[in-house]
């Protein structure tokens, strides 16, 4: 009974052998760590109680520098933008100074006309302004246009049938026939040297369809070229009402068009031949624009005359490099002698001040943070500037004033400073400058590489400062 209440009394003699050399093992072990433990706790004490902190304060310690060289980093790399600023002399300082000192007085034309402009379409300076923005009547100077939109938007072998319309206006014309065939160049011609009307209605016919439909396509472009004060009725100039211009706009309008080398190709032709059939001769386009012959430097225009709008001119001229526009609106019979002497002032005393050319760099910009990338400050047009002689003292020198550092992302073309040229004066002018690239926000694993090479660049600088020459 007693084997059977208690099983272990049942094993072999081999088991209990078994289980006694097992817990005989487990004391000797636990007998071994104990005297481990104690050997440990004896090294621990028999060393300097500064050792047993050492490795403990290293770590924090270097826990520390991390955290302290990360935020003089972080902080030194994000400070607030500031604005740098520089001056820039002309390139041309040494010609310039030449010029102011023989400038002398400087008069004013006698401008007798109702309203006139010179313009130097290079630099968008304005030198001469009488009732500019006023509207008037502009005759068939309304041709600019009607020319320049013919070119951009037809071919110059394009067959054009002439309608009946077109023959009927009357007034100036290039004695078209009604179902006879010509090509735009010819129309082009007989618009812009001859004045011709027919030619006018012809051109817009072929272009748009109709001629009320050409007529919104000019008043699409007036709004296109942001002038206020022009509204077109018809495409060749005849009194209507709700045709007028400005001769600020007219000058905008021409300046556009003799950016085409066609347009000046044509205005500046004295003559061109039309065949004619059934006559013996050609028609010959004669244009009207005395100018041409008058004077020396003019390169194109086109005259305009009605009862109402007057006598009109639209004139281009060129010396020695520089370009300018003259209107003259309602000038009675002195307009050719008034155009001259606009443009006499204009090259005679105005001299041109070049700082810098588009696209070139007027400083460096630091863009964002780890990674810190950089743009340049760049103007998107010459800064080049028509300045009256006797002002030259106050364009001697630009002011540049342009952000330090831009913050992530920075687009293409996206203002970054300004420069000023005439500062105080009643001359000054202020034209803004602009990032030349885009820079876009770099991803986070760039950015903490970025960082962290920050980091140990900071570190190796404070070495090289504790071991000079390192």
């Amino acid at each position: 009974m007693d084997d059977l209440q208690h099983p272990e009394n049942s094993r072999t003699p081999a088991a209990r052998r078994t289980a006694t050399e097992r817990d005989r093992r487990t004391q000797v072990q636990k007998r071994i760590d104990e005297l481990r433990r104690r050997k440990k706790k004896e090294r621990r004490r028999s060393v300097h109680p500064l050792l047993r902190v050492l490795p403990a304060a290293l770590l924090i310690s270097f826990i520390l520098l991390c955290v302290l060289s990360a935020a003089i980093t972080f902080m030194g790399r994000t400070e607030g933008s500031n604005h740098l600023s520089a001056a820039l002399p002309p390139s041309n300082s040494a010609q310039l100074e030449t010029v102011a000192a023989g400038s002398g007085t400087i008069s004013q034309p006698s401008i007798f006309s109702v309203a006139a402009y010179l313009l130097d379409p290079q630099t968008g300076d304005v030198l001469y302004s009488k009732n500019a923005e006023q509207s008037y009547a502009m005759a068939s100077t309304t041709k600019i246009m009607t020319g320049i939109l013919a070119i951009e938007n037809s071919s110059l072998e394009n067959p054009v049938l002439i309608s009946g319309h077109a023959v009927a206006v009357g007034e100036s014309s290039a004695w078209l026939s009604a179902g006879e065939t010509l090509t735009t160049e010819q129309l082009l011609y007989a618009l812009l040297l001859q004045s011709a009307n027919d030619a006018a209605v012809a051109l817009a016919e072929s272009v748009s369809g109709s001629e009320a439909a050409f007529v919104a396509m000019m008043n699409e472009k007036v709004s296109e070229l942001g002038l206020e004060h022009t509204h077109f009725s018809n495409p060749h100039g005849l009194d209507q009402q709700g045709h007028y211009t400005s001769a600020h706009d007219l000058a905008e309008i021409a300046a556009y068009a003799m950016k085409n080398s066609l347009f000046r190709q044509i205005t500046g032709t004295d003559s061109y031949q039309i065949p004619w059939p059934g006559h013996p001769f050609p028609r010959v386009m004669q244009n009207h624009n005395k100018l041409l012959k008058m004077y020396a430097y003019a390169i194109g225009g086109k005259t305009g005359y009605t009862s109402n709008a007057g006598k009109c001119l639209v004139a281009a001229a060129r010396q020695e490099g520089r370009e300018l526009i003259s209107v003259v609106l309602n000038g009675g019979d002195s307009y050719w002698d008034q155009t001259v002497q606009l443009m006499e002032y204009g090259f005679n005393s105005f001299a041109r001040v070049e700082f810098a050319y588009s696209g070139e760099p007027l400083g460096k910009i630091s863009v964002g943070n780890f990674p810190s990338r950089e743009v340049k400050a760049v103007s998107g047009n010459d800064l080049v500037f028509t300045v009256r002689k006797d002002f030259l003292r106050d364009f001697e020198k630009a002011s540049i004033y342009y952000s330090e550092h831009l913050p992530y992302p920075v687009q293409e073309g996206q203002e970054v400073g300004y420069m000023v040229v005439g500062e105080g004066t009643p001359a000054e002018k202020q034209v803004p400058l602009t990032s030349d690239s885009r820079q876009n926000s770099p991803n986070i694993f760039v950015r903490f590489f970025a960082f962290t090479g920050s980091v140990f660049a900071l570190w190796w600088k404070g070495l090289q400062w504790i071991i000079p020459g390192i």
